[in-house]
């Protein structure tokens, strides 16, 4: 197959990496490990992992074997040299989208005209303290875990919801200042 072919999607890239890092590992294994995650934004349903391996195992990036003794049909998933490859080259390919993430929070203040001052104040206050939630979430598992790099990613997460609370700030002063 062509470069191309083996090019991965963020949500393939993201689950190949994990798995190469903790293989072997059953899909449930590797959903719960998402599911756990305070950082991850791939889903976790069945509906969408399964058919991930799927196609990953098709494309030769992951094998499969069963689990010995179980009698649910459970296999050990293991990534192969040629998915090993192709996260090597996922990690290296910086894309346009991984510059400016999307953020649902800045959209919707797109909207806020629709919005009275009441609910504006209301929203802005429900966002910080949902962000703040995030930041104790974050730091109870960063307590819990080892991942490589850990104290750069966890720095990473945390340096992006401070931000964005900076930001909140920055847009509550706005709103008070606004005549009504």
């Amino acid at each position: 197959m062509a470069a191309a072919a083996s090019r991965l999607t963020d949500d393939e890239g993201t689950f190949l990496a994990l798995l190469v890092r903790v293989q072997p590992a059953t899909a449930y294994q590797l959903s719960k490990i998402y599911a756990d995650s305070p950082v991850s934004n791939i889903g976790t349903s069945k509906g969408k992992i399964y058919p991930l391996v799927e196609r990953l195992q098709k494309r030769g990036l992951l094998k499969k074997r069963p689990v010995k003794g179980d009698a649910r049909g459970s296999e050990w998933l293991e990534c192969t040299s040629r998915g090993e490859a192709a996260v090597r080259a996922w990690v290296m390919d910086i894309r346009p989208t991984h510059i400016l993430l999307e953020d649902p929070l800045r959209t919707k203040l797109q909207s806020f005209e629709l919005l009275s001052r009441d609910e504006q104040l209301e929203w802005i206050v429900e966002a910080k303290t949902e962000l703040q939630n995030k930041l104790a979430e974050l730091e109870a598992y960063a307590a819990e875990v080892t991942v490589p790099f850990k104290e750069l990613v966890h720095d990473n997460a945390v340096s992006s919801v401070r931000c964005r609370l900076d930001w909140l700030d920055r847009l509550l002063a706005a709103i008070v200042r606004t005549k009504t």
